[in-house]
């Protein structure tokens, strides 16, 4: 898919996945999505990556899961990561 057209991508991770939702696919959507989210279920915790530039994401919030996340732009909301 043209990464172009993509606003925002969420991963899930696995014990099979978490190296490449980790390391392989935040290289590749930190060059061009605007939020990149990362819901680590094996450390219970959810990753919100923003500002992407030529180098990679430039920033990047971490929550627990039952703590408020904030999204920035394009989409300025909240997200709700209590059970």
């Amino acid at each position: 898919m043209d990464g172009a057209a993509l606003s925002l991508v969420a991963e899930f991770t696995s014990v099979s996945a978490k190296d490449a939702d980790w390391n392989e696919k935040l290289d590749v959507h930190g060059l061009l999505v605007p939020v990149y989210l990362v819901v680590d279920l094996q450390d219970v915790e959810i990753t919100c990556f923003h500002d992407p530039s030529p180098h990679g994401y430039r920033s990047r919030t971490t929550v627990s899961f039952g703590e408020a996340l904030r999204v920035p732009a394009p989409f300025g909301c909240t997200l709700d990561t209590a059970f």
